[in-house]
């Protein structure tokens, strides 16, 4: 078995030794021109350079690979499936033979740069060295800047009107043997994590991170929060799974600016135990419970109703939680220790006599 590609997070550099000359077919769009051509993916693949983006660096634009996404392309190639999607790149200094309708990107470093579809073109490349090189579609514009690059970047992956997500996982049953309900959970999961990373005023603005190592009690990362919250989003079985995207979105917001409202002391601390990976275990493992008890007695789950019921429990002591170590089990016990004293406070708000000093 080949060796799995390790997961790349800097600059992919590529090169030309000598000129490559290709067949490519012009076209005019407004005031652009870009080349259209078909090349093998081991070749290709040989000279772009990929620019990638940074949490804490001002550079680059790509987001960094993921080794699952391409994995699974790896595979649907290996079927023999293809994909028609085209490879767009910036070419630095190519020129074009009107006479001989080819297209000559010169030699040397970084002389072309992938603005879409890194991840197809990885896994072409990966299923190349394994010995099935395809040929791909690919665009391309010649000599244009950084900023029309980024510009094309986030009008494709951004702006360009997509197909509801809703819409997909309902043609999805129609397609035996493609993604499993796992899989779809966790991309709804990492979906939800990209709305609240970057929702203005959310609890979790800027606090997942997707490149990074998070900070100890100020971040979680993508991969922790997909884990805790895919099987609440599952196809099949997640409890929210009735909700849309944008539901499942507040949902998870107001819990967490409930949790805020509720424990201000803990939450102002430099290292939040909400944001520590068994605080944030315990609060999704009881997620379920809290949404269903407070959804019952309010027929909604606004952010001051998550406060409302977790004020029962003010006092809690997060501190004990430390001596707890990490792993799930640690998570379960420190659940459990919430479970247990909201319960005995509410039981406690039904035992209350009411006095009625009328």
């Amino acid at each position: 078995m080949a060796k799995k590609q390790a997961r790349q997070s800097e600059k992919k550099s590529g090169g030309l030794e000598e000129a490559l000359s290709i067949e490519a077919l012009p076209i005019t769009q407004g005031a652009h021109t870009f080349y259209v051509f078909v090349l093998d993916a081991k070749t290709l693949w040989s000279f772009v350079s990929i620019s990638r983006r940074h949490d804490e660096k001002d550079e680059g634009y790509q987001r960094v690979l993921s080794n699952s996404r391409v994995d699974s392309a790896v595979k649907f190639i290996e079927s023999g499936e293809p994909i028609p999607n085209s490879i767009l790149l910036a070419l630095e200094g190519a020129t074009y033979n009107t006479e001989t309708k080819k297209l000559v990107i010169p030699p040397g470093e970084d002389v072309g740069w992938v603005i879409d579809g890194q991840h197809r073109l990885a896994a072409a490349h990966m299923a190349a060295e394994q010995g099935k090189d395809i040929e791909l579609c690919v665009v391309a514009f010649v000599d244009v800047d950084i900023q029309f690059q980024i510009s094309q970047f986030i009008t494709i992956n951004r702006e360009a009107k997509g197909v509801p997500t809703s819409l997909l996982y309902d043609l999805l049953k129609h397609l035996p043997g493609e993604r499993k309900p796992a899989e779809i959970a966790n991309e709804r999961a990492a979906e939800i994590a990209n709305v609240l990373r970057k929702r203005e005023n959310s609890p979790f603005r800027d606090r997942i991170v997707v490149t990074s190592s998070p900070r100890r009690g100020s971040q979680l990362s993508i991969t922790n929060f997909v884990r805790k919250l895919a099987p609440l989003v599952h196809p099949e079985r997640g409890s929210l799974r009735v909700w849309t995207l944008q539901e499942q979105v507040g949902i998870i917001d107001n819990y967490y600016s409930g949790l805020k409202d509720a424990f201000p002391d803990q939450w102002a601390l430099s290292e939040n135990v909400f944001f520590q990976t068994i605080g944030f275990g315990a609060m999704m493992n009881i997620f379920e419970e809290v949404f269903a008890s407070v959804f019952a007695s309010k027929g909604r789950f606004r952010r001051s109703d998550v406060a409302e019921e977790f004020a029962k429990i003010a006092s809690f002591d997060f501190k004990q939680w430390s001596s707890y170590g990490s792993g799930n089990k640690a998570e379960m016990e420190a659940a459990q220790d919430l479970r247990l004293d909201l319960s005995r406070a509410k039981a406690g708000d039904q035992s209350s006599p009411s006095i009625d000093l009328g």
